[in-house]
C-alpha cells in the first residue's frame, strides 16, 4: 500500500515537473527599476541571430507595456528602424524569460517612427506615429520565441565557455 501511494506521488510529482513552462531569470525590479542580470549582451546576440538579416541592437531594456512586460530592443537594419519586445513574466521581483514567449517585431516601412498598438492591454499590431493610424507604413509580425529562446540559451554557452 505505502509503496503504491509512493509510486503514485513519484509520478504526479514528475508529470508536474515535466509539463510546467521552463525559464530563465534575467532581470529583477530593484528599488522601482527594472534592471537586467548580466546576460545583456547574450540578449542582444540572441536577438540579432533571430532577426539573421544584419538587423544590430541600438537599445534595450526591460519595459512595461499595458500589465505585461517585455525585453524591448530598438534596433537597426539598412537606415531602418525596428523594434522587438519578447514577453517576460515577473516572478516575485525576478524577470524571467520562459520558452512559451513570443516575439514580436515592428518595422518601418515608409514611416520614420512605428510604435506597437495595444488591444486589451495586448500588442496586437503596429502603428505609424506620424499618421496615427494602423497602415501598411509599419510592418508587425508575432510568432513563438523558441528560435530567440534557444539562440538566448546558445550565446549563454558561448560566455560560460569564454570565461
Amino acid at each position: 500500500m505505502l509503496k503504491n501511494i509512493l509510486f503514485a506521488f513519484l509520478f504526479l510529482l514528475s508529470f508536474t515537473s515535466f509539463s510546467q513552462n521552463t525559464g530563465i531569470v534575467i532581470g529583477e525590479v530593484n528599488n522601482g527599476v527594472y534592471q537586467f542580470k548580466d546576460c545583456q549582451e547574450s540578449l542582444t546576440k540572441a536577438i540579432e541571430w533571430t532577426f539573421k538579416d544584419g538587423t544590430k541592437v541600438s537599445e534595450m531594456s526591460i519595459t512595461q507595456m499595458g500589465n505585461d512586460y517585455y525585453i524591448l530592443a530598438t534596433c537597426l537594419n539598412q537606415g531602418r528602424k525596428r523594434i522587438a519586445a519578447i514577453d517576460l513574466d515577473l516572478v516575485g521581483i525576478e524577470f524571467v524569460l520562459k520558452e512559451d514567449a513570443f516575439f514580436k517585431m515592428c518595422s518601418a516601412v515608409a514611416c520614420e517612427n512605428c510604435r506597437f498598438f495595444f488591444e486589451s492591454n495586448k500588442i496586437v499590431a503596429c502603428k505609424c506615429e506620424e499618421t496615427g493610424t494602423i497602415s501598411n507604413h509599419c510592418h508587425y509580425k508575432s510568432s513563438p520565441a523558441t528560435s530567440f529562446y534557444a539562440n538566448f540559451q546558445r550565446s549563454l554557452r558561448m560566455n560560460q565557455e569564454k570565461h
